[in-house]
């Protein structure tokens, strides 16, 4: 029994020792990485989005373009609340002085190159992607 015992402690070593010198490796190879992305050219374009729901929202909000030159998708558009208040969702009534538009964030995953070089880190930015009422604080 001690024997075994003693064989799987010297093996969990041996194999820590090889999973430790593998990864060192590895982080290495990887700082030294010169790949190319290639994306299929069957990906459709979603222009039409959700048509103007940002502006028949009863909080809407206007699309601003968020562009870096090092990264995948290059240009993120962000939403900014237009309004302090709220829009009655009765027409002719008067704004909701109770309600205030916030924005509604998405996190996305995108991939940054550094120094012009075709490494990129994956990594997620928080995006607002549109607004909605909320009631407002009361101190």
């Amino acid at each position: 029994m001690k024997l075994l015992r003693h064989g799987i402690y010297t093996l969990l070593v041996c194999c820590s020792a090889l999973w430790v010198a593998h990864s060192e490796v590895e982080t290495e190879s990887a700082t030294e990485c010169d790949a190319t992305l290639t994306f299929s050219s069957e990906i459709t374009s979603l222009t039409g989005g959700n048509g103007d729901i940002h502006s028949r929202s009863l909080s809407p909000w206007n699309w601003t373009p968020n562009t870096e030159r090092n990264r995948i998708p290059r240009t993120l558009w962000e939403a900014e609340c237009s309004t302090s208040f709220c829009s009655s969702p009765i027409p002719g009534q008067k704004d909701q002085k109770d309600l205030n538009p916030l924005p509604v964030y998405q996190d996305v995953l995108v991939l940054t190159s550094h120094n012009g070089r075709r490494c990129y880190k994956a990594s997620f930015r928080s995006v607002a992607v549109g607004c909605t009422c909320v009631r407002a604080q009361t101190n």
